[in-house]
């Protein structure tokens, strides 16, 4: 079973600050489309650079998951927690009613270890389109 907690002051500054990454390079946060093509291009860069010459991925990663959750916070309503499971912890965006939680990090870590690009648009996309066939009365 999933525990919703609410983030903690740290952890809120945590996000804010991964998000600043990607907005301060330029990314509209409210463009998936540019938000897609960022993450893309950063991919591409880092799986160029030979193999010995590579930081570790996960600050990117976590930049854009949590960029790409910021994008869907702002356009669907809903608000950022920690969902605890027996996996663990998360940082996850969660919006009553209908209890929908979504995990914008690894979605966007799924993507970026598997090798696919061009897709986190159509992600997007298809989190919003969910979520809009929603009602917001249970």
């Amino acid at each position: 079973m999933v525990q919703l907690m609410v983030v903690s002051e740290d952890e809120r500054e945590w996000v804010e600050g991964n998000v600043a990454l990607v907005a301060d390079s330029g990314v509209d946060l409210d463009d998936a489309e540019a938000l897609g093509r960022a993450f893309d291009a950063e991919a591409a860069r880092w799986f160029a650079t030979p193999a010995g010459e590579r930081g570790d991925p996960n600050a990117l990663v976590n930049a854009f998951g949590l960029a790409v959750g910021e994008h869907l916070r702002r356009a669907c309503r809903l608000h950022w927690v920690v969902a605890t499971d027996d996996d663990g912890a998360e940082i996850a965006l969660h919006r009553q009613p209908h209890d929908v939680l979504v995990h914008p990090t690894a979605m966007v870590a799924r993507r970026w270890y598997d090798g696919t690009r061009g897709e986190v648009q159509a992600l997007v996309a298809a989190v919003k389109d969910s979520l809009a066939g929603l009602p917001d009365t249970p």
